[in-house]
């Protein structure tokens, strides 16, 4: 036996289901049994977790080249699945087809007989439901003994989960154990193994209904009753007939056999050997050959007793696919009743409809029969209202031309506002990103005006230290001319005196190391005024340069601010001009590349 399992999903009636096939003899043959398990999420009428367990018979079987896998069709009335064998029968692909269409499934063997198994074993499944609190409300389950009933044999247990311990819904519990014996009579047998829980099964073999109860704490539960699905046991094939009643004993009385012979006597000449020993050895030739014919006999009708069990078992399969079909037919005949019931009440409101449609009729043709005969004047009326009633069908027929018009037009007029509102969009986008470029370009000149001021503030104390220094340099100018006149009065008072008064000569080379004192102080003077009217000039450069700088970003604020006051002007116009859009983008790439000169 080879059980393989998976997931179906089928349109909205399959979501996630556990889907089981079992395979009862191993490697498949043509006409052999197959037994399919799963429940439809929602059905066609609504019911929820509908059984689906089938049993279909193998057709088409195929061997694929170069390997021991075949492919094979499980034909059916609603759904027929197409099946290959891969990697030696360890899995198997499935193409299920019906009305919906068609949907490719792999199943892998989850089961496969370990060891040696005997041939003769019987093969029992249970199938059904089970409800266990709120881990398994009303799911499938399959329960299966594929080597007998024995101690120590398997037993296959598999169900589905609604949700189970960790909160995952849907998954399947499938585990193979040994059996453990624990009540054997002639109605019921018990027998108990472990998958998740302890369960015990009592097999009633009256109704072969399997009872199954599991553990809980200290109490046992019935979770479900499994209706007997498929059995299968091994049949034995006797040549001799087995005797319909025991024998008895009787009382008989006993005679010596006659002396002639009771059959006729053959007196036709026969090729009887010369011999005794010749004779015998012919007779037993004869009885040998007689031997050899009821052997072959006996293997014949082995061999068809045993194709006759076959059969047996395909004709049971056939009557299960019957029983598949009567349901279906049922059914069927059950949604075509319903649809004859609604057909035959529509018909009847249709009747019903009909005779009241003929009565109105019926009423307005005396009403205007009678008003036809009423008076003339009354035709005059009917035929003015008639021709009023023409106007306002023209009318309304004018007006609905118009109104078709300006539907048009209101199409179009939607596609213009529609491409108006896509230009605005855009240009709300351009808007914003120029408005975000203005903004840093207000934070930038707030930043370089900061910058101004710094440097307005050195030059101003340039100004201020080159003040000073100038001070400085008028008076070592006055201090260096006094020296000089007074230099001046010495030496012309030293060409006049030179000979009278040479005490003086002390003063005059005192007054020649002050003036050369002086002289020195005057170069350092003139040094630092130089230095400090570089300071001065680089700062005015530099202030120069900032100033031009700052003059040069405010007229390139000046122009993004035009440029926003045009294109705000723009989107405030009702007339948009591509003209307009391009000038002002042309506007803002000058912007971004020149460098303006402030002259």
């Amino acid at each position: 036996m080879f059980i393989y399992q998976g997931k179906l999903n089928w349109d909205k009636y399959a979501v996630d289901e556990t889907f089981t096939i079992i395979f009862p003899k191993g490697a498949v043959r043509a006409n052999e049994p197959a037994y399919l398990f799963t429940q439809w999420t929602e059905d066609d009428h609504h019911a929820e977790k509908d059984k689906f367990f089938q049993t279909r018979i193998i057709k088409n079987v195929k061997q694929l080249p170069n390997t021991t896998d075949v492919s094979f069709k499980l034909p059916g009335t609603w759904y027929n699945f197409d099946i290959t064998t891969e990697q030696n029968y360890s899995k198997i692909k499935v193409i299920m087809s019906g009305k919906e269409g068609t949907k490719t499934i792999t199943l892998n063997r989850v089961w496969q007989p370990v060891g040696e198994v005997d041939p003769n074993a019987a093969l029992a499944i249970w199938a059904g439901s089970i409800n266990f609190g709120d881990k398994a409300v009303n799911e499938q389950a399959i329960f299966v003994l594929p080597e007998d009933y024995k101690e120590g044999k398997p037993v296959i247990s598999s169900w589905q989960w609604t949700k189970d311990e960790s909160g995952k819904a849907k998954t399947a519990a499938f585990k193979g154990t040994p059996m453990k014996v624990v009540e054997c009579s002639d109605k019921i047998s018990k027998f108990a193994f472990n998958n998740v829980f302890d369960f015990t099964c009592s097999w009633d073999t009256t109704t072969q209904q399997l009872a199954v109860e599991v553990k809980d704490g200290a109490e046992q539960v019935n979770v479900g009753n499994l209706n007997l699905f498929a059995k299968i046991e091994a049949q034995a094939h006797h040549f001799d007939s087995d005797d319909l009643t025991p024998p008895t004993q009787q009382k008989t009385e006993f005679r010596l056999p006659q002396p002639q012979a009771t059959l006729p006597r053959v007196l036709d000449p026969m090729p009887f050997p010369k011999t005794l020993f010749e004779t015998l050895t012919h007779g037993a030739a004869f009885i040998e050959q007689a031997g050899y014919l009821t052997i072959q006999a006996q293997n014949k009708f082995t061999a068809l007793h045993e194709e006759f069990h076959k059969q047996g078992t395909y004709v049971e399969t056939l009557k299960k696919d019957k029983q598949n079909l009567e349901e279906q037919i049922k059914s069927l005949s059950d949604a075509c009743k319903t649809a004859d019931e609604k057909v035959n009440e529509l018909k009847k409101q249709l009747d019903q409809a009909s005779a009241d449609y003929q009565k109105k009729v019926k009423a307005l043709t005396d009403f205007i029969d009678h008003l036809k005969e009423d008076d003339k004047l009354d035709h005059k009326v009917i035929k003015k209202l008639q021709e009023e009633l023409n106007h306002g069908h023209q009318q309304i027929i004018t007006l609905n031309g118009k109104l078709s018009q300006a539907q048009i037009d209101k199409k179009a007029l939607s596609t213009v506002t529609l491409g108006l509102k896509s230009k605005i969009a855009e240009l709300d986008g351009k808007r914003i990103k120029l408005e975000n470029e203005l903004t840093g370009q207000k934070a930038q000149n707030v930043t370089l005006r900061g910058e101004i001021i710094s440097l307005k503030r050195k030059l101003s104390d340039s100004l201020e230290a080159n003040g000073h220094l100038q001070k400085e340099l008028r008076l070592s100018e006055a201090a260096l001319k006094e020296s000089r006149s007074k230099f001046t009065d010495a030496n012309n008072k030293f060409d006049k005196e030179e000979l009278a008064h040479k005490a003086t000569k002390s003063s005059l080379k005192t007054a020649q190391e002050t003036a050369d004192a002086l002289d020195k102080q005057l170069k350092i003077a003139k040094s630092d005024i130089s230095k400090a009217e570089k300071t001065a000039i680089d700062a005015q450069e530099d202030y120069d340069n900032k100033v031009i700088e700052a003059q040069n970003f405010y007229h390139k604020i000046q122009k993004y601010e035009a440029a926003v006051d045009t294109f705000q002007k723009v989107l405030i116009s009702d007339e948009i001009e591509n003209e307009k859009l391009n000038n002002i983008n042309k506007t803002f790439k000058d912007l971004r590349r020149a460098t303006f000169n402030c002259n």
